[in-house]
């Protein structure tokens, strides 16, 4: 029986292990009987944690018999310390949850939950496995804080990194121990009020508002450290999900930043089989959950709160933390099929009963812009296809348009039409032929590319897009790959001038119904501005080079180079 008062505890100290205290707020049962804990820490103010509306409410699982621990995070807000992203999440999530399990009110069973990077607090504390943590939630996060949060593919995540950093650097201004010069002050808050213009700037390395000493040392770590180095391998969730010991539930949106990551993550955990599982992935990006989103319409069932998704986090609460039994109709994955709105399960990702279509790039050589002639064929190539060839220019990138996005306030994430994209000369367009029926997307969306470059090193980018009788081309995911990490993030290559190489460049996942009448579409270009930095092109580090140069780009799609969409689909009419 749910209590029937919350006592709201303010600012409880929580030691970690090396004398740093953090500061949080309890919510619990009024009575004081044990009941068992669920923690969440925060970077963002506890005072101000109100929660997404993909997310669980604190007061909310303290009326349904929660002791609920929100915490400022080490050095923010608060919290005593000095914060470093990521870097001691881990000890002292460990900690936090230990301490909440030893208190009477506490009967030692305790759960962890978070979104963004409050789901990376969640999942790093859960890789140390406390003693008493039963279950963890993670929301909208990442699985590996180099190829998905700060980098992709081996380009820097620019417009996410600098919005994120900037506004992580302003945060602190709030706190009276800043010890920001007011020249730092100054030009951070300039930055932070035109976030564009300061992305724009060259070296990134240098990027006005983060650089200057003191603010954000942590922002020279990102850039600098652009390989799969030691610096970050210690952070890869997915170097260590065997030593995940609990069940956690997975929950993203198809258009959020990290939806590759939070899919990683359940893939990862579930194919070890030591606990179970859950995925849950909507029609979302990471701040939007409403019906209506970009541009289209996701029916009545779209919104996070109609979904059934907070109801189902009090559902594997209650079964990891009291006992109760868990539902029958509780699959392992539950996804929102797009283009058809309807919510699908699964007992895996992709679903067991995908297969793989793959769509072959075809064209004469002038696939450029939606004008061309770039077709999509399950035909394979011919031996002497011509080439597609364009001009990318670092100064005149390929403007982001939607996607998986959080770089507010530069661009709006979620499904939005590409015709003005792909007007230009440097996008090329392989257009499908009229579907005559339904088709059905469901899992990995990959793009294996064959190209050329005058070069040493460039980028290559493809985008999934959807187009409809009326022509309009909604972009559904999208993804990148830099040429010299084409084989290995933690070792880059340079690339040889003039001599073709293979490019496989991941689109994140997508659960995507093509209605009857319209098309399958792939953009191909090499820049994807600011979602992406722009190649320099030169060889340099992008993040310390000042120039620029244009690379000629040629895409192949020949017998002995054949460039294909690769998608996996779902039997017709299931």
């Amino acid at each position: 029986m749910a209590p029937s008062n919350v006592l709201v505890e303010k600012h409880v100290t929580v030691p970690m292990r090396d004398g740093v205290e953090t500061y949080g707020d309890l919510y619990r049962p009024a009575d004081g009987a044990p009941a068992p804990g669920i923690v969440s820490r925060t970077p963002y103010d506890k005072e101000g944690f109100g929660g997404l509306r993909s997310m669980p409410l604190p007061l909310k699982l303290a009326e349904a018999g929660y002791a609920v621990l929100v915490t400022d995070t080490r050095g923010r807000f608060s919290s005593q310390g000095e914060f470093h992203p990521f870097v001691h999440e881990g000890p002292d999530g460990y900690d936090t949850v230990e301490w909440l399990a030893g208190q009477d009110f506490c009967d030692g069973n305790v759960g962890i939950f978070g979104a963004s990077y409050f789901g990376a607090t969640a999942m790093l504390a859960a890789r140390e496995a406390p003693p008493s943590l039963r279950c963890a939630v993670s929301i909208i996060t990442a699985s590996d804080y180099y190829d998905d949060w700060t980098h992709y593919g081996g380009a820097f995540q620019l417009g996410f990194s600098a919005s994120w950093g900037l506004g992580l650097a302003a945060a602190q201004l709030l706190r009276p121990d800043h010890g920001f010069s007011d020249e730092a002050r100054a030009e951070l808050l300039a930055a932070a009020g035109n976030p564009g213009a300061a992305m724009a700037h060259r070296p990134l390395v240098e990027m006005p508002g983060l650089s200057a000493p003191g603010v954000a040392p942590w922002w020279a770590e990102w850039v600098e450290h652009d390989t799969l180095d030691d610096f970050w391998d210690g952070l890869r969730l997915s170097r260590d999900y065997a030593d995940f010991e609990v069940p956690i539930m997975h929950v993203g949106g198809w258009f959020d930043l990290f939806a590759i990551g939070t899919i990683r993550n359940f893939v990862g955990l579930h194919g070890l089989g030591k606990t179970p599982q859950r995925l849950w992935m909507g029609p979302w990006s990471h701040t939007a959950y409403e019906r209506y989103h970009g541009e289209m319409d996701f029916g009545p069932t779209g919104p996070a709160l109609f979904s059934g998704v907070v109801e189902a986090y009090k559902r594997f609460f209650d079964e990891h933390l009291m006992g109760v039994d868990a539902p029958e109709h509780d699959p392992a994955v539950r996804y929102f099929l797009m283009g058809s709105n309807e919510w699908r399960d699964a007992e895996a990702w992709p679903p067991p009963e995908a297969s793989e279509l793959r769509l072959h790039l075809r064209s004469q050589g002038a696939a450029n812009s939606s004008r061309g002639d770039g077709a999509l064929s399950e035909a394979a190539p011919d031996a002497g296809e011509a080439a597609d060839r364009y001009v990318y220019d670092p100064e005149r990138p390929v403007p982001t348009e939607g996607g998986c996005l959080l770089q507010l306030p530069v661009g709006q994430p979620g499904p939005r039409d590409q015709r003005l994209v792909e007007m230009r000369d440097d996008v090329l367009c392989y257009t499908g032929e009229e579907l005559a029926a339904p088709l059905d997307v469901a899992g990995p969306v990959v793009v294996e590319l064959w190209a050329v470059t005058d070069a040493p090193d460039t980028d290559w980018t493809a985008k999934l897009v959807d187009v409809h009788p009326d022509g309009t081309a909604m972009g559904l995911c999208d993804g990148i790959r830099r040429a010299s990490f084409r084989d290995s993030l933690a070792e880059p290559s340079p690339v040889t001038p003039g001599e073709p190489a293979r490019y496989e460049i991941e689109l994140s996942s997508i659960a995507h119904r093509f209605q009857a009448g319209h098309r399958l579409r792939v953009e191909v270009s090499s820049s994807n501005f600011p979602r992406f930095d722009a190649n320099p092109n030169t060889g340099e580090p992008a993040w310390s080079a000042a120039e620029t140069r244009p690379a000629l780009q040629q895409v192949l799609h020949d017998a002995g180079h054949p460039s294909a969409l690769v998608v996996q689909v779902l039997p017709a009419g299931s």
